[in-house]
C-alpha cells in the first residue's frame, strides 16, 4: 500500500515537474500522459474519444507538443483520397530528451535571482 502511494506520488512530481519546465497546460499534459499510457500511435480523433474532449481541442495541444519535440506526428499512407491521416505518438528518445531539459530546468532555476 505505502508503496503504491509512493509510486503515484513520484509520477505525479515528474507530470508536475514536466509541465513547469514545458510550461504545458492541463490539457497538453493531459494529451501527453494519455499518450504515453497507450503506449502507441493513435489519430487525433482516436485520442479525442478517449479523452472525451473535443478534437480541436487535442489537436491544439499535439501541435504545441510537437513544437517542444515530446510528441511526433506520422502520415499514415493510404489509397484514400482527401485530406491525409496522421497518428501521433512519443518519440523514442523521449525521456533522454526530457531528462537533459529538466537538467536544464533546474539550473535554470537555481541561478535565478530573487
Amino acid at each position: 500500500m505505502e508503496e503504491s502511494l509512493l509510486n503515484r506520488e513520484n509520477e505525479n512530481e515528474k507530470w508536475h515537474n514536466i509541465k513547469c519546465c514545458y510550461r504545458l497546460s492541463e490539457t497538453e499534459v493531459a494529451c501527453f500522459i494519455k499518450l504515453n499510457e497507450l503506449g502507441k500511435p493513435v489519430t487525433s480523433q482516436e485520442l479525442a474519444g478517449i479523452m472525451r474532449f473535443s478534437k480541436t481541442t487535442v489537436e491544439s495541444s499535439l501541435r504545441r507538443l510537437i513544437d517542444l519535440g515530446l510528441v511526433v506526428r506520422k502520415k499514415l499512407e493510404g489509397s484514400r483520397i482527401g485530406r491525409p491521416k496522421y497518428v501521433y505518438s512519443l518519440p523514442t528518445d523521449l525521456w533522454d530528451k526530457v531528462k537533459v531539459d529538466l537538467h536544464k530546468c533546474a539550473e535554470s532555476m537555481r541561478n535565478t535571482k530573487l
